[in-house]
């Protein structure tokens, strides 16, 4: 259900929307921040005030059910790029700075076709700003996979040290975290100046550190409290400084979208603003979800996310309609005019029809929840199917993790009037368990699991199981 709080010209006069045929190739700002929770900004009912954030979800359509692909970072970025499953997309796990053997095979495919390919076929100047996670810049990197320009660290920052920051494939020195969030402001904000002189349409694929860890914010951001909480533990695991990630996270939101209403590019650039997964708990929020990062409950993969694009759709709107990070790629396209592959399966829909009112309900309405290669719930529409499992056949990132680690019978809930997700109704719905247990099993066929291969899911030459790798250095996080 759509449910509108201020809709502006739904389809004007009877008029048909015709954003396949927009005049011009609008720009394209993809937003993608790290590890932010579902109740971790304002307009999601947190303390801790975003008002950039607020501003872009109110100048546009905020989602109250959107899912990432996977509930941690790699796997939820293949499947934003290309517009599949991960397990299709052949990145369902994660690489690991750490582990060299491991990074030979683990990274995003480059026979797999990005967003960034597709957009710059059609003339768009491509770039990436920040994280990139989807492999070795020198094998699976930015510039292999359709960028035309990279600035940033391919990975994590490390507690209390430096990583090299890159131009393109060229090491600049190294930096720590607290640098890097300017750098990608002003990153960001220079080439959509360059793109404006060349009259070329862009695409930006803006992948922010924050709020993932370290936790170590800037000390401007932060209340005496939290500076003093942060010079005490000194970017380790911290709650407390998570509300100053937040507000800097929201300042550098804030000065990019600046920029492009005083460079007069508002009307002409689609934002769109989302999180890869849920937060790392116990820093930051899921609430009133249940779970967080690394799980296939709600909180690991229901995040916030938000579309803006003035003049084309009407502000104030609050959906809740079940999309997906996945159908991002399908919607880009049809507004830019871009021909989706037809060699391939894409996983994505085009919301483009809900985002302007034409129709008031989501052409998402199933969606399954893979953690690694094990297949761990299934949905269609309101109703959740968790299924049994055990904590040997789990992907490594879940194997200490949330309540289900060995699940011995079929949890159901419905999410339309239970999203924390404590409500168990499969005794009480045997013909709904049986249908999600059936479309469980074709999904199997289809994408695997952790003792199958599955028809379209796509092969890894790792010597060994990807959902227990043989790292040869302890991994601590994600």
């Amino acid at each position: 259900m759509m449910n509108i709080t201020n809709r502006i010209g739904l389809v004007l006069l009877g008029i048909g929307f015709a954003y396949s045929v927009f005049a011009g190739q609008p720009n394209i700002l993809l937003i993608y921040v790290d590890d932010l929770g579902y109740g971790d900004l304002g307009c999601y009912g947190s303390e801790t005030k975003t008002p950039n954030i607020d501003k872009l979800a109110g100048e546009g359509v905020r989602f109250t059910d959107y899912l990432s692909a996977c509930s941690v970072c790699a796997p939820s970025r293949a499947a934003v790029l290309t517009g599949r499953y991960p397990q299709r997309a052949g990145l369902p796990v994660c690489p690991n700075v750490k582990d060299v053997p491991w990074n030979d095979y683990v990274g995003l495919p480059l026979s797999e076709i990005t967003m960034a390919e597709l957009l710059k076929d059609q003339g768009y100047a491509t770039a990436a700003f920040g994280k990139w996670h989807l492999g070795k810049l020198d094998l699976f990197g930015p510039l292999k996979q359709g960028f035309d320009k990279y600035v940033g660290t391919p990975w994590n920052f490390p507690v209390g040290k430096a990583n090299e920051w890159y131009h393109d494939d060229e090491p600049q020195g190294e930096i720590r975290f607290a640098e890097a969030h300017q750098k990608l402001t002003d990153a960001t904000i220079g080439f959509i100046k360059e793109q404006q002189v060349a009259d070329k349409p862009f695409f930006i694929y803006l992948a922010h550190y924050l709020v993932h860890g370290p936790w170590s914010p800037n000390k401007e951001f932060c209340t005496d409290a939290e500076w003093a909480s942060y010079q005490k533990i000194k970017g380790k695991m911290n709650p407390m400084v998570l509300p100053a990630m937040v507000r800097e996270l929201d300042y550098h939101i804030g000065l990019v979208m600046d920029s492009l209403r005083e460079l007069g590019l508002e009307k002409d650039t689609l934002v769109v603003f989302a999180a890869d997964n849920g937060p790392w708990l116990p820093a930051g929020s899921a609430k009133p979800l249940s779970g967080g990062k690394y799980l296939t409950m709600e909180g690991g993969q229901r995040v916030p996310a938000m579309i803006c694009w003035p003049g084309h759709i009407s502000a104030g709107q609050v959906s809740d309609e079940m999309v997906s990070a996945l159908d991002l790629l399908p919607t880009i396209a049809d507004v830019t005019g871009v021909s989706l592959p037809t060699d391939r399966k894409i996983d994505g829909f085009n919301l483009m029809p809900l985002l302007t009112g034409e129709t008031a309900a989501s052409p998402r309405q199933e969606f399954v929840y893979y953690n690694g290669l094990t297949l761990e719930a299934v949905r269609r529409g309101p109703w959740k199917l968790h299924l049994p499992r055990k904590v040997a056949n789990l992907v490594y990132w879940a194997k200490k993790k949330g309540d289900y680690k060995n699940l011995n019978h079929f949890v159901l809930n419905n999410l339309s009037v239970d999203v924390a997700e404590k409500n168990d109704l499969a005794t009480a719905n045997p013909e709904k368990v049986q249908v999600l247990k059936t479309m469980a099993e074709e999904t199997r066929k289809e994408l695997g699991d952790w003792n199958q291969d599955g028809s379209d899911r796509s092969h890894n030459d790792y010597p060994g199981h990807l959902n227990t790798p043989n790292f040869t250095k302890k991994r601590k996080g994600k």
